[in-house]
């Protein structure tokens, strides 16, 4: 059985506790203390862990805003030269342009000439059927 009893020895008071089987002898004020420090302690620990843990993140989002800040930099830049290819391709695909008159002249000069009558082939179709072939007078 536990027996817990309290007295003052001069001007120190005394917590005498019998478990049994030892008695413990404890100074009151001591124990206090004791009990004041330890909360000291966990309270610097839990302060200097949630410092340490702050700053860790406000270090890793600034490295983060960084490497997003290098990344749209360089993006920007490829942009930029993209840009300028794509103008340089439009000019030349511009300049390469053929007109009628030039695939006219380049046509008459390989010695092709326009179709005549009887290498035209005409076809009608209806709305829903397939195309008829319909000979023209000259073919038959």
């Amino acid at each position: 059985m536990k027996a817990v009893s309290d007295f003052i020895i001069g001007n120190t008071a005394v917590r005498i506790v019998d478990t049994g089987r030892r008695i413990r002898v404890i100074d009151i004020e001591k124990q206090a203390e004791r009990k004041q420090f330890k909360k000291t302690v966990v309270a610097t620990i839990l302060t200097a862990a949630l410092s340490f843990g702050t700053s860790l993140t406000v270090v890793n989002y600034h490295n983060s805003h960084t490497m997003l800040d290098k990344q749209v930099y360089s993006l920007k830049t490829e942009i930029e030269t993209l840009e300028r290819e794509n103008k340089a391709l439009e000019r030349k695909n511009e300049e390469e342009k053929l007109s009628y008159k030039t695939i006219y002249k380049k046509a008459i000069a390989l010695g092709m000439d326009f179709p005549k009558n009887t290498q035209v082939k005409k076809y009608k179709y209806k709305k829903g059927t397939g195309i008829h072939v319909y000979k023209s007078p000259v073919d038959i």
